[in-house]
């Protein structure tokens, strides 16, 4: 864990989606060398397109500009956004390529020129269970924009209105950036040195390799077992795998304040069925489970005592088991600020579930739970 000692250089928080990309789409305006962006989803619409005119004037300004996005988070994207990137001068690369979409992978690099269907195909069958979930933008390799939103309309309140997603973001600078510029290289085929193990960041978690994923999960459980006053948990993916589950019960009996601050409102309904099969021994061993009434709640943020982090990490198997993900410890004090009356503001539009509630919930509901509750493993 940070010693408390280690801090960006700068650090700027986002709660807003708008503002978060109006800002970022500025910095790409002023890039000199290079953008490198990488995101689960990049769908076509209004926020694709200012993206893809930005990318074209920095390519004319000689900035190199890449993109990596994953085929199953982008499942939407098709050719003419593939060329449009092109002719914008972006270079991409397809994580966890879709095997049933191989044919219309033109444009993503992947042509008979370069690898034989039949081996792109069995290799992205062989993929297929390891997504790339990461949400990271760096700039000149000195900048880097971490966050929980994703190249997507869904995220605007100039679209969506009251409806858009809720997030949070931020920008670091620091020498730690050269950790999520190296991430972003390995996964573009650059080959670098690959032992960790030589310096162990303190303000970043990665876990693109089995010791890494090995320190992200051991790390999260060390902050619930440690916590000394609150472990704070907003996500809109609450699955998480027994151990992390038994920590957490440990950690509120022992007399923490544990809060887990789930949206009522899901893009995947299923996911709030399922959670409510742990909810019942959440509530029983003192966790206090609050509903989130408003639009979508898509952040991905975790409070321990006076140490704040957000990223891309769900709280569910894929993201501990096999996705890619992204963590960043949120340092200065008027963003913590800021992070934490996020929280609490969001709280106050909650509806907390009890041990009541949660017993006077529809029959069939409690059913269905407990029978999804048992494929929580692929969610």
């Amino acid at each position: 864990m940070n010693n408390g000692e280690a801090m960006w250089e700068s650090e700027t928080l986002y709660l807003d989606g708008d503002k978060f990309y109006a800002a970022l789409i500025n910095e790409i305006e002023s890039a000199t060398s290079s953008v490198d962006m990488e995101v689960y989803t990049f769908e076509g619409g209004l926020l694709a397109e200012r993206l893809c005119e930005s990318f074209q004037r920095a390519h004319v300004r000689g900035v190199k500009v890449r993109l990596v996005f994953d085929h199953w988070g982008s499942s939407e994207i098709d050719y003419g956004l593939h060329q449009r990137l092109l002719e914008a001068g972006v270079k991409t690369r397809i994580f966890r390529g879709l095997p049933w979409r191989i044919l219309d992978a033109r444009g993503a690099g992947l042509t008979r020129k370069t690898e034989a269907w039949v081996s792109q195909f069995l290799r992205r069958i062989k993929r297929l269970n390891r997504g790339f979930h990461r949400k990271v933008t760096i700039i000149d390799g000195v900048a880097a924009w971490v966050s929980s939103l994703n190249v997507s309309d869904m995220h605007l309140k100039e679209v969506q209105g009251r409806g858009a997603w809720s997030d949070a973001g931020v920008r670091v600078s620091g020498p730690e950036v050269r950790v999520l510029s190296d991430a972003f290289r390995r996964v573009f085929g650059e080959r670098l040195p690959a032992d960790p193990r030589k310096s162990l960041p303190g303000l970043v978690l990665l876990n693109d390799s089995r010791f890494l994923r090995g320190r992200m999960n051991n790390r999260f459980r060390e902050r619930i077992h440690l916590a000394k006053s609150r472990v704070w948990i907003q996500n809109p993916y609450f699955l998480p795998p027994r151990r992390f589950l038994r920590a957490l019960c440990r950690s509120a009996r022992q007399g923490t304040d544990v809060r887990i601050l789930v949206p009522e409102k899901n893009d995947h309904q299923f996911i709030r069925w399922i959670s409510l099969g742990l909810m019942g021994l959440l509530l029983k061993n003192g966790v206090r489970v609050l509903e989130y009434q408003g639009s979508f709640a898509h952040k991905k943020v975790l409070i321990v005592d006076d140490q704040m982090f957000l990223g891309s990490v769900n709280w569910n198997y894929r993201s501990f088991l096999h996705d890619l993900e992204v963590e960043v410890e949120v340092t200065h004090p008027s963003s913590k600020q800021q992070l934490e009356a996020s929280f609490q503001s969001d709280e106050a539009h909650s509806q907390e579930l009890t041990e009541l509630k949660f017993a006077a919930l529809p029959f069939w509901l409690q059913a269905l739970s407990r029978l999804l509750f048992f494929f929580r493993y692929w969610c």
